[in-house]
């Protein structure tokens, strides 16, 4: 609450939200879990991991598929509790995670992406999609939360501008909207 009011003052940081417990929500963990268990996942990539819980279901999805996690978080005091998490839950043998700026630290992300989880600072996801789409997987997914947030609109536009390569769909508007994006090519 402490760093969501700052936002009413100023434009939000990374570091305001430092002690922010930011999470998807538990149909959510579950839709995903299901959803990579589904589509048999093994390359999975997650923006924002914050504490881990949303990895955690990634992770436990990679257990059973045979996969691998790599999770970005920029803030080193939340990546020390969220390999914890992925400790205590059996899952850190599973998750790479890497600590910095995404845009740094997936440059090295490997080919044939299964999934993105795409759950960090909105107004990366355009520069991010746009670095890792050549290394998608054709059918790959791409769940995107927090879609109605302005930051989003520019990824929004890129997708949408780009209906050869990107089907997709909404899943619901709660929780500020969630979107599910198959990648055609």
């Amino acid at each position: 609450m402490k760093g969501a009011l700052k936002g009413i003052f100023r434009e939000l940081r990374p570091n305001d939200m430092k002690e922010a417990y930011i999470a998807i929500t538990r149909e959510q963990g579950e839709y995903i879990y299901d959803l990579l268990i589904r589509e048999k996942a093994r390359n999975i990539i997650e923006f924002g991991a914050s504490f881990g819980i949303s990895t955690i279901y990634l992770g436990a999805a990679a257990k059973e598929t045979g996969g691998h996690v790599i999770s970005t978080e920029l803030l080193d005091s939340k990546s020390r509790i969220a390999l914890q998490n992925f400790k205590d839950a059996d899952v850190e043998d599973y998750i790479d995670l890497r600590i910095g700026n995404a845009i740094e630290t997936l440059q090295d992300a490997p080919d044939d992406i299964d999934f993105i989880l795409l759950d960090g600072w909105n107004d990366l996801y355009r520069p991010l999609i746009k670095m890792l789409e050549p290394k998608l997987k054709k059918g790959a997914l791409i769940y995107t939360d927090n879609i109605n947030f302005s930051g989003s609109r520019p990824f929004i536009e890129y997708i949408e501008s780009h209906p050869e390569k990107f089907k997709t769909k909404r899943l619901t508007e709660s929780k500020g909207g969630v979107e599910l994006t198959e990648y055609m090519i």
